[in-house]
């Protein structure tokens, strides 16, 4: 009579070896593949980072980033000048803090916007442009005197 089933034992032996060879070398394939990859994503992420240029260099169109401070001008805020007569004084817009009477400000010649002396040079420092509304900082033409205000304009 004939067998349906397995008629050799040894012979079904060998193929299970031969399979268990397959799945161990694809396995193996998997691994190193995926390694692979996640080096090649690891390696371009570190070569992007150390070869992107500066954001400050980015944002300066040309231009370098220093401002001659010593040609912008510079003056006590007076009490008697401040804004629209509310009664309080001019805020600077980088600390937030209120400037008081007497303390050194400095007013942008574009925008009139009014700062700390310390607050204001310490922005333009690493910026050419106002914290506030982003114009151009530029001095103001003058002929060859620096920029004294004596008050503050109303």
């Amino acid at each position: 009579m004939a067998s349906f089933g397995p008629t050799n034992l040894p012979n079904s032996e060998n193929q299970r070896h031969i399979t268990g060879k397959g799945t161990a070398i694809f396995s193996y394939t998997c691994v190193g593949l995926t390694g692979v990859v996640i080096f090649s994503v690891i390696f371009f992420f570190c070569y992007q980072v150390r070869n992107r240029a500066p954001v400050a260099a980015a944002g300066t169109r040309g231009r370098g980033l220093r401002v001659d401070l010593a040609k912008l001008p510079e003056f006590a805020y007076n009490q008697s000048a401040r804004h629209s007569g509310r009664g309080d004084g001019a805020q600077c817009s980088v600390c937030l803090g209120t400037v008081q009477g007497g303390e050194m400000v400095r007013m942008l010649p574009l925008c009139k916007h009014l700062y700390h002396v310390e607050c204001i040079d310490m922005w333009l420092a690493s910026h050419d442009t106002c914290p506030l509304c982003r114009a151009e900082v530029e001095p103001p033409e003058t002929d060859d005197k620096p920029a004294m205000a004596t008050e503050l304009p109303v």
